[in-house]
C-alpha cells in the first residue's frame, strides 16, 4: 500500500512545510535552514532544507520508509528545475504525461523540468535507504544570477534556464561524478556552525550545481572525447590497474590501455588520478618499482633478469629509478637486505 503525499514546491522552505503538513508533524527553522523528522509511523530519517537567495537552494533527504511513498508536486504552478542526485538506493520518477516511470538508480543523477500541467511524480519503495540530495532553482529569481552567462551555455542547457515560465518540460539521466559524490559528502558532513557553515554549505552547493553544468557538457560529447570520471567507470580503471600488475613484463601503453577497458584515454588518467592519486604512467612505474624491490629481496634473480622482468629494457634505468625511491643502487639494496635478514 502507498502513501501519497502531494507536496507544494515553490520552494525549499514550501517542500518541508507541506512534507510536515501531510505526515502531521511538526518541522524546525533557524534562519535559512528547516529541519523535518520522519515521524515513527512512516519511518526513520530527516529532510534538511536549505534557501539561499537568488530563488537557490538545496533539499537533503536521507531516509528508510515502512510504505511505498507516492510523491506528486502541485498541479497549476512553475516547479523550481531540479537537479537531483541520488546517494542511496533506486526509486522511479516520471512526468505526469510520461507513459512509464524511469528507474533512477544508486549514484545516478537528473536534471528535470515540469510544466503547471504535466507535474514531478516520485515512487519511493519501502525498505529502502533513501539519500536524495536535490538543488533546487527557482529560474525566475535565478536568472539576475546567471543572466550574463547564459548565452555561454550548451543551447539545451540554455533554453532550460532562460524557461522561467516553465513550458518546456525536461529530463535528462546520467551516470554521477566520483567529484560530485564527494562534494555531497563534504556538504553533509559540515561541522562548522553559524556564519561559517552558511557560507560554506552555500558554495558548495554552487560548486555542486557548477561541477553539475560540466557533467551535462561532458556527457554531450563523443563517448572518447569524454573526459568526466565518473562512478560507473570505477570497476573499469580497478580492472586496468590489476591488468598493470599482471602484464608488468610486457610493454604497457595508455591508449591500448584504454581501448582495453573500454575508456577514452582522458577518463582513463582522470580516473587513475582519482582513485589512486597518480597518473597511469606513475602507477605504471610504481608497480614496476614495487615487483623489482620484492624480486631483490627473494634474492633468485640477476639485476639484468630483473630489468625484463618489470618492463624495461635499460638496467641503467632501472637503477636510476630504483635509487631515487629508495636511495641506493638495486645491487646494494639486495646486499643490505639480504645482509639483514640473514639469508646472505
Amino acid at each position: 500500500m502507498k502513501k501519497k503525499i502531494n507536496l507544494v514546491d515553490s520552494g525549499v522552505g514550501d517542500i518541508i512545510a507541506s512534507m510536515a503538513n501531510s505526515l502531521e508533524t511538526p518541522f524546525n527553522k533557524s534562519r535559512n535552514e528547516y529541519y523535518l523528522e520522519l515521524p515513527e509511523p512512516f519511518g526513520t530519517g530527516f529532510l534538511y532544507g536549505h534557501s539561499y537567495d537568488h530563488g537557490f537552494g538545496v533539499v537533503d533527504a536521507i531516509y528508510r520508509l515502512k510504505k511505498d511513498f507516492h510523491f506528486e508536486l502541485d498541479k497549476g504552478m512553475v516547479h523550481p528545475l531540479k537537479i537531483i542526485f541520488n546517494m542511496g538506493d533506486d526509486y522511479q520518477y516520471k512526468l505526469e504525461h510520461q507513459p512509464e516511470y524511469s528507474d533512477i538508480r544508486n549514484l545516478e543523477t537528473m536534471i528535470v523540468a515540469s510544466t503547471p500541467k504535466n507535474n514531478h511524480r516520485f515512487l519511493i519503495p519501502s525498505n529502502s535507504n533513501t539519500s536524495i540530495f536535490s538543488l533546487e532553482i527557482n529560474r525566475k529569481l535565478f536568472e539576475t544570477r546567471i543572466k550574463s552567462h547564459l548565452d555561454a551555455l550548451d543551447m539545451e542547457l540554455e533554453d532550460i534556464f532562460r524557461d522561467v515560465n516553465g513550458v518546456l518540460p525536461f529530463f535528462f539521466k546520467t551516470n554521477m561524478s566520483y567529484e560530485i559524490s564527494n562534494m555531497i559528502e563534504e556538504f553533509r558532513n559540515c561541522s562548522s556552525i553559524g556564519l561559517a557553515r552558511s557560507i560554506y554549505l552555500e558554495a558548495k552547493a554552487y560548486e555542486i550545481l557548477a561541477s553539475f553544468i560540466q557533467l551535462y557538457l561532458d556527457d554531450i560529447r563523443k563517448v572518447n572525447d569524454r573526459r568526466i570520471f565518473r562512478h560507473n567507470h570505477l570497476q573499469a580503471i580497478k580492472n586496468a590497474a590489476d591488468y598493470i600488475k599482471d602484464h608488468m613484463d610486457s610493454p604497457i601503453t595508455i591508449s591500448v590501455l584504454a581501448r582495453k577497458h573500454g575508456l577514452g584515454t582522458s577518463i582513463l588518467q582522470n580516473g587513475f588520478r582519482t582513485v589512486y592519486g597518480m597518473s597511469v604512467n606513475e602507477f605504471i612505474r610504481n608497480e614496476r618499482l614495487l615487483l623489482a624491490k620484492q624480486l631483490l629481496e627473494e634474492g633468485q634473480l640477476s639485476i639484468s633478469q630483473i630489468t625484463y622482468a618489470v618492463g624495461l629494457n635499460s638496467k641503467s634505468y632501472l637503477s636510476k629509478i630504483f635509487a631515487e625511491r629508495y636511495g641506493m643502487a638495486p645491487s646494494l639494496y639486495r646486499e643490505k637486505y639480504l645482509k639483514r635478514s640473514g639469508t646472505q
